[in-house]
């Protein structure tokens, strides 16, 4: 007999652990051939990419390509239970909760950033700088447009640290992610004959972090000068005062934000390290072939 759910809801994920397997045992065990094809044709979570596995195998090659000063390493499909809602301002339900107490992982930098935190607690002065590419699953809403998915394909950057004087990390790291980016859009356009015309970078900030915004958009300006630049008020709590919009115009003429760079206060909750310094950023590689115009 399964417990109450007061009872369940009260327990630690290695006690609760029996009960999900045993519910799922019985659940499989009950249905047929044809509920199963039903499923897979009806489910979005399980639904094919839209795109050709070759072409993904590319566009991953030319992803670690640009991100050469990053170390690239290649994530389990799975994560600790409460990986994002844990430390970031997010909702579990916006993941695809697993039995073991695991989580499908549905976005890298919150997984990337338990990496950071190791490796800091093991070194204080480490500067880990680490990339993924990863096939993400999330269940909350779609936004609309084309080329959106229940999974999908996602190139990340992230890196930590001790802070620097002058916001010297943060400054140098949004730099650097912005950087790769732009190095992968010149990738494509030269592999893959698609285009990345009138890139630019919005730096959204809180009036805290105005100084540290107005720092980066300098730095920007000198390392990146073809870009335009733009600046704007930030009012998501879920970023640490700063976020970088970098993206192109589509086929269609719109801009279209493809890459998504925050500052982050998961490292001091993490390695219990207040001067622990976290960005992260995320492109969405799947939207290359399906929305920028081929040259």
């Amino acid at each position: 007999m399964l417990p109450d759910l007061g009872s369940l809801l009260a327990s630690a994920p290695s006690e609760t652990t029996p009960v999900l397997l045993a519910l799922a045992r019985e659940q499989a065990a009950r249905r047929s051939p044809a509920q199963l094809l039903e499923q897979w044709v009806r489910d979005a979570f399980v639904h094919p990419s839209p795109l050709d596995l070759r072409l993904a195998h590319r566009l991953d090659g030319l992803a670690l390509e640009a991100a050469s000063e990053f170390e690239a390493l290649l994530l389990a499909p799975v994560a600790p239970l409460g990986t994002c809602s844990g430390v970031a301002l997010t909702s579990q339900d916006r993941t695809l909760s697993a039995a073991r107490g695991l989580e499908v992982v549905s976005d890298p930098t919150n997984v990337l950033a338990l990496e950071c935190a190791r490796r800091l607690r093991a070194s204080a002065t480490a500067h880990p700088k680490l990339t993924t590419v990863h096939q993400v699953l999330r269940a909350q809403p779609l936004p609309p447009g084309k080329g959106f998915t229940r999974h999908f394909r996602l190139f990340v950057l992230a890196e930590a640290g001790l802070g620097k004087p002058n916001d010297g990390f943060e400054v140098e790291a949004v730099v650097r992610h912005i950087a790769t980016y732009d190095r992968f859009m010149n990738l494509c356009t030269e592999q893959l004959r698609r285009s990345f015309p009138n890139r630019s970078a919005t730096i959204l900030s809180t009036p805290e972090r105005g100084t540290l915004a107005k720092r980066a958009k300098d730095a920007l300006a000198v390392a990146l000068p073809h870009l335009t630049l733009r600046e704007g008020a930030l009012d998501k709590a879920y970023y640490d005062g700063v976020r970088v919009m970098f993206g192109a115009d589509t086929a269609t003429g719109e801009h279209c934000p493809i890459a998504d760079l925050g500052l982050f206060d998961w490292l001091p909750k993490l390695a219990a390290q207040s001067r622990a310094r976290y960005v992260a950023s995320g492109f969405g590689l799947q939207l290359v072939p399906l929305i920028f115009a081929e040259t």
